[in-house]
């Protein structure tokens, strides 16, 4: 996750597909974000075969993988590539706002952005037109942010089965929509335990402590979070609560969404933290660039600390407290790592070759389920969600 601080209007850029780019942005991809940036060094795909199918028959195909790297989008690209077709993405407005190139080399290549903390009608059009057209595979990724935890799964947003509803509501005479869960995991060298200590000392000199390089390092990694946590309580609460790690997240995590919800009219249906901090951050960002009547110079201050204390809050959901101790292997080991790292140092350390192993599950045939009643079309969404979730855990568990 990474700190939203902005307050720039939001301007929906379409797909805009170029396709004498595509080579070249497949070469990019290849050599430049996979090698070198996300040091990807194999990737293995399962039941792609099944998905390339439906393809050459016209169907509307909808991708839902899990999300818990930077480099999920350029894995499942590349996969799907080396299965002779193109995929299409929905991506959050924020990489769009990079720069005006990043943004056109995102379109071209068939990536569109939406506003993730708000009702994206152009976002949800786009979407429902491309899987009516049947033409490309589109890939949403529907936990909606990087959480560095492979094997557990956050709740799921219900806008990825609503949007494939309606499509497969207007499909025509023979074509069928289907919903594909797709489980990224990611195993790491062995090497990787070689600098495991390199970078604990890094983010323990970060937070001004003295590096332990004799402790081991699931005991340093332990105390690092609860370091940081204590941090985090005593800058928002004025002091480091008591009690266990988990229960502490959630205490401060609730404690800042209360805060910042007792200033904005509560949304009755967002439920889930996330759900509650993607409400707030709606209502936050919509008074900020109130043109009618702009915030004082001090009210502005408040809106942007709010918008700090529900990244927090955030930030707090998205640590499971027993992760790494629950099952200690390296892998969990280097995930909390680079999620510390991202949170510490504002990105993430690859400094070893990993593999990427990609399952695409039986495909979820969505048009025979609402033929034979099975999930109707309004209020479907809930229910395709839950099917969606299980299958997804099915996958990384």
């Amino acid at each position: 996750m990474r700190r939203l601080r902005n307050d720039l209007p939001y301007t929906f850029r379409p797909p805009q597909l170029q396709d004498w780019l595509r080579p070249l942005g497949l070469g990019m991809n290849r050599l430049f974000h996979l090698s070198r940036k996300y040091k990807i060094g194999k990737i293995e795909g399962e039941g792609f075969r099944r998905v390339r199918e439906l393809h050459a028959e016209g169907h509307a195909i909808l991708l839902a993988p899990n999300h818990s790297d930077h480099s999920d989008p350029h894995v499942v690209m590349e996969l799907i590539h080396r299965h002779g077709m193109r995929a299409l993405f929905m991506a959050a407005r924020e990489i769009f706002e990079v720069s005006p190139t990043t943004s056109w080399a995102l379109q071209s290549m068939g990536v569109f952005s939406v506003d993730r903390d708000g009702p994206d009608l152009s976002a949800m059009k786009t979407a429902i037109n491309l899987l009516e057209s049947g033409s490309d595979p589109l890939v949403i990724f529907p936990e909606g942010e990087i959480y560095h935890h492979h094997r557990r799964l956050d709740p799921l947003n219900e806008g990825v089965a609503s949007i494939l509803l309606k499509a497969a509501s207007r499909l025509p005479e023979g074509k069928r929509a289907y919903l594909i869960p797709v489980g990224i995991r990611f195993f790491h060298d062995p090497a990787v335990e070689a600098t495991f200590s390199d970078r604990l000392s890094r983010l323990e000199d970060r937070i001004g402590w003295t590096p332990k390089p004799s402790m081991p390092v699931d005991e340093r990694i332990l105390r690092l979070g609860t370091g940081i946590l204590a941090l985090k309580e005593t800058e928002y609460l004025g002091y480091a609560s008591g009690g266990g790690v988990q229960e502490r997240l959630t205490y401060l995590c609730a404690t800042l969404l209360e805060q910042v919800e007792a200033r904005y009219p509560r949304d009755a249906k967002a439920v889930t933290p996330p759900e509650r901090v993607r409400a707030l951050r709606f209502r936050i960002r919509r008074r900020l660039l109130d043109l009618e009547k702009p915030p004082t110079h001090g009210e502005r201050e408040i809106l942007l600390n709010d918008l700090d204390r529900v990244f927090t809050a955030l930030q707090a959901h998205s640590y499971i407290g027993d992760y790494l101790l629950e099952d200690p292997t390296m892998d969990r080991r280097a995930e909390t790592l680079l999620k510390l790292e991202e949170d510490l140092l504002g990105f993430p350390t690859y400094p070893i070759l990993r593999s990427a192993h990609v399952v695409a599950a039986e495909p979820i045939a969505v048009s025979e389920m609402l033929d034979a009643g099975e999930i109707p079309l309004k209020g479907g969404a809930l229910p395709l969600t839950e099917l969606l979730e299980r299958r997804l855990r099915d996958l990384l568990e």
